[in-house]
């Protein structure tokens, strides 16, 4: 393959780009951001990079297969390893969940990831960054064979052509593929919608070397139903010496910028360590707000008709609720599939059904473990079926049986980091441990 495109500069085209790079002369980014920076830096293409994102047990596997070495110097660089069972805690409804050895997770910021990413992809032979926006694709017969870029880059506003032997949407969650496959005479994939109408709010706090609130180095805490007032609460060190906080709830009770407010969803939290934070560390700069509405698929498996030469990965063909932590993993994943298509010699003259086959199973994993649980909020779901009753019983036994079983735990997590697939915690051993469980007693703050 002489020429391949990716259209978006974002984590999921930076690991597309690093897979493709293995199978083209030349790989091309297209992204209307400038994404050359000295430093870790927001870009206006993701709103969401200024909150807590989490890099789940299989992405971090999956790039430091793609990227040796590329962990080692983000932890010099001031990312921070912790080990769970030592440094952090799980709290569900303020119960702090049996610790499981080997629970590791590498803390730090959006920005600093994908600047370290963007790094080492740049350095790739071959590789090169065009500035522009993509206005539409350009087809020959049933076979895309490149875009049409305008903006930044073109010259007195005339669309300009890049040709390509594949092309690769990794614009996310806002992509106009659809669009775009409307012009050249295709249909989009059928949508899956799942309204959620969740709200974050983030705010850093300095941080002292090894600090430790409540005892513990990281929380994160989740609220639900149970507790009357679902909803999750994070809290991180990063680089820079800071602290991470992160609070959400869901429609009406979504927060707000004020700092007054973000304190108090701190100290009603049942998490210990959320209380300790806004009681003695400093916050530094705003308190930031996002609002997801919903977790959307579109899935391009069902189509019976798509052109040749094209693909797509990562938020351009699902988005999850970003509480769940499963956008840069399902992202690594994404990749990982597109090295083992191009791996098998596929005939880039016909449309990638084997590829997006590959990556439906992904999508539908995490969909499973997120969307299908968000349907079964009460705002969300004014009346649930029999099954769907069922489905919830389970859930929150699991949940039960994670805050005192270690096995029970061993195996929730294994799901949550997307290393094993959601069936495993319907093995009759493990359920049968959850149902063993005392059901749990939600925890007070005042308690």
């Amino acid at each position: 393959m002489r020429t391949s495109l990716v259209l978006g500069g974002g984590i999921a085209g930076l690991l597309a780009a690093r897979v493709l790079s293995d199978h083209a002369d030349e790989v091309v980014i297209v992204e209307p951001d400038d994404v050359v920076s000295e430093a870790p830096a927001r870009r206006r293409g993701v709103p969401q990079s200024g909150h807590s994102h989490i890099l789940l047990g299989r992405g971090r596997e999956i790039l430091g297969q793609l990227f040796p070495g590329l962990f080692e110097r983000m932890i010099a660089d001031g990312a921070q390893l912790l080990d769970f069972e030592r440094d952090g805690g799980w709290f569900v409804d303020g119960l702090r969940r049996v610790p499981v050895p080997g629970d590791e997770m590498l803390s730090m910021s959006r920005p600093f990831l994908e600047w370290h990413l963007r790094r080492a992809v740049l350095a790739l032979p071959g590789l090169r960054v065009v500035t522009a926006r993509v206005r539409g694709l350009t087809i020959t017969g049933n076979r895309v064979d490149g875009v049409l870029t305008g903006g930044p880059g073109g010259e007195n506003g005339q669309p300009e052509r890049i040709a390509a032997d594949l092309v690769v949407d990794a614009s996310g969650r806002n992509s106009r593929l659809c669009d775009w496959l409307t012009e050249i005479g295709y249909q989009g994939p059928p949508r899956i919608r799942v309204g959620v109408d969740i709200g974050y709010a983030t705010c850093f706090f300095h941080r002292e070397p090894g600090q430790q609130l409540a005892g513990f180095g990281a929380a994160h805490s989740m609220r639900t139903m149970r507790y009357g007032r679902p909803g999750a609460s994070s809290l991180n060190p990063v680089e820079g010496d800071r602290w991470m906080a992160l609070t959400t709830g869901f429609a009406d009770d979504r927060p707000g910028r004020g700092f007054e407010e973000f304190t108090e969803r701190c100290l009603a939290d049942p998490a210990p360590p959320m209380h300790e934070l806004v009681r003695r560390c400093e916050p530094i700069g705003d308190v930031a707000v996002y609002r997801f509405p919903a977790s959307m698929r579109r899935d391009f498996h069902r189509l019976s008709r798509f052109p040749a030469g094209l693909v797509a990965l990562g938020d351009a063909v699902a988005s999850f609720n970003p509480v769940y932590g499963q956008g840069m993993t399902s992202a690594a994943l994404h990749a990982r599939a597109l090295g083992d298509w191009l791996r098998s010699v596929p005939d880039l003259g016909r449309p990638a059904g084997a590829y997006f086959g590959r990556i439906t199973r992904i999508v539908d994993d995490a969909w499973q473990t997120s969307a299908a649980q968000d349907r079964l909020l009460p705002h969300v779901a004014s009346r649930l079926s029999r099954r769907e009753k069922v489905q919830l019983f389970l859930r929150d036994r699991l949940i039960d049986g994670a805050v005192i079983d270690t096995e029970v735990h061993r195996q929730f997590l294994d799901v949550v980091n997307m290393r094993a697939r959601p069936r495993r915690l319907m093995r009759p051993s493990i359920l049968m441990r959850a149902l063993c469980a005392p059901r749990r007693c939600p925890v007070t703050p005042e308690a």
